[in-house]
C-alpha cells in the first residue's frame, strides 16, 4: 500500500448524516508482474464501490488521461490521509505534470454526464420496476387470420398477445419471408412444441397440408425491445440493491424531480475544472460561499433549470479561460511513463 485516504463527501466538505464513507487507495506491484501472461489487477473494490484501491500503474495511466477522480487523490486534504509513503509523496511533488487544459475538458465532460444521469434515475423513482423480469410474451402482437371478417371491422390490426388470449405453447412458428421479426403461426394444440423454448423463438418447417388448415395468423415479436427491457430491469434492480436509500428520500416524497446529489457533483466538478485553469490546481475541499452553494443544491433549494443555467455558465467560463491558459494541452505521456518506472523502482528497492 502506497496511499489510503477518505474520499468523497468527507473530503469535499459536503458530508451529511446520510453520507457513506468512501475509501480510496493506491497499491504497488513489482515490474516483473507485468511480464506474466495473466495481467495483474488494475483495481480491487468492495461490492458497492465504497472502497476502491487502484494499482500505481493504473493511477498514472488515468492521471495521464486527466481523470478527475484520480487527480483529486494528489490534492487530498491532510485530515483525509490515512496512510502514505515516500513514493506517494514523490508523485504529489510532481503532480503538476498531470495538470493540463485537458483536465478542464474531462471535468466538464464528466459533469455534464451527471446532468443527464440526474433526471434519468428519477424515472426509476416514479416508475418502479416489478421484481419479475419482463417476458417475451409481453413483446408479442398477433394479427389473427379471419377470412370471414365482417365488413366495417378494421383489417390487419396487431393485437397484444395478452388481449387475444392465445397460448403460444399451442403453436408453431415459421418465419415470414422479407419481413423482420414477423412469423406465421400454426395451431397444433396439445401436439405443439411451442413457439418459445427457453429464451429462443424456434421456427418449424410446416407440412404443406397444414399450411391452410392450421394457419392462425401472424406473430410480431419485438425481440430487441424485450432484450432492452431485460437490461433496464437488471440495471434498475442493481441500482435498488446498491443505492443509499437516504439519498432518494426527496424524490420518493415527490419534492424533487432530479437527483440533487448528482447535480451538486456537477457544479462541484465544474468549479474544480475552472480552478485548474485559474490556479493550476483542482478544488477538493470546499469552504465558504462555494460550499454553501453546493449544500443548497444538495438540499434541493435550487431548481433543475437554475442549476443547468449555472452549469452552462461555468462551462463557458472554462472555454474562455482555456483560450488564454498557459497550461500544456495534455500530459507529457513519456515523462509520466518514466515517473511510473522511477516510483516502482523506488518501492521495489525499499521493500526488497
Amino acid at each position: 500500500m502506497l496511499f489510503e485516504c477518505t474520499a468523497g463527501s468527507r473530503a469535499y466538505g459536503t458530508t451529511n448524516a446520510a453520507s457513506d464513507e468512501d475509501i480510496r487507495g493506491i497499491f504497488a506491484q513489482p515490474a516483473a508482474a507485468f511480464l506474466d501472461l495473466e495481467r495483474p489487477p488494475d483495481q480491487v473494490a468492495d461490492e458497492r464501490g465504497n472502497t476502491v484501491f487502484y494499482s500505481l500503474r493504473r493511477v498514472v495511466e488515468l492521471l495521464a488521461q486527466a481523470n478527475p477522480n484520480i487527480l483529486e487523490l494528489l490534492f487530498m486534504p491532510g485530515d483525509c490521509v490515512r496512510r502514505t509513503s515516500v513514493e506517494m509523496q514523490s508523485l504529489i511533488d510532481q503532480r503538476q505534470l498531470f495538470i493540463s487544459r485537458q483536465c478542464a475538458d474531462t471535468h466538464a465532460g464528466y459533469a455534464m454526464s451527471q446532468i443527464k444521469k440526474a433526471r434519468g434515475q428519477n424515472k426509476w423513482i416514479n416508475n418502479p420496476r416489478p421484481e419479475g423480469a419482463p417476458t417475451k410474451e409481453e413483446f408479442c402482437h398477433i394479427v389473427p387470420w379471419d377470412p370471414g371478417q365482417k365488413q366495417g371491422n378494421p383489417p390487419v390490426r396487431p393485437v397484444p398477445l395478452s388481449l387475444i388470449g392465445w397460448s403460444l405453447s399451442e403453436y408453431h412458428a415459421a418465419r415470414l419471408e422479407h419481413a423482420r421479426d414477423t412469423y406465421r403461426l400454426y395451431r397444433y394444440g396439445a401436439q405443439a412444441r411451442g413457439v418459445f423454448r427457453g429464451n429462443v423463438l424456434v421456427c418449424e418447417s410446416i407440412p404443406k397440408d397444414d399450411e391452410s388448415t392450421r394457419f392462425a395468423g401472424l406473430l410480431l415479436f419485438n425481440e430487441q425491445g424485450w432484450k432492452q427491457a431485460l437490461v433496464d430491469h437488471q440495471n434498475y434492480w442493481a441500482w435498488r440493491r446498491d443505492r443509499n436509500p437516504a439519498r432518494w428520500e426527496q424524490q420518493e416524497r415527490g419534492e424533487l424531480d432530479f437527483d440533487a446529489k448528482n447535480m451538486m457533483h456537477t457544479v462541484r466538478l465544474l468549479l474544480s475544472g475552472r480552478s485548474i485553469l485559474e490556479t493550476g490546481a483542482p478544488i477538493v475541499r470546499f469552504e465558504g460561499e462555494p460550499l454553501r452553494l453546493l449544500m443548497s443544491i444538495r438540499a434541493g433549494e435550487m431548481s433543475f433549470e437554475q442549476i443547468l443555467t449555472m452549469a452552462e455558465g461555468l462551462v463557458a467560463d472554462c472555454e474562455r479561460l482555456k483560450a488564454t491558459s498557459s497550461l500544456a494541452e495534455t500530459c507529457d505521456v513519456p515523462r509520466a511513463s518514466q515517473l511510473l518506472r522511477e516510483l516502482t523502482r523506488s518501492w521495489e528497492a525499499r521493500t526488497a
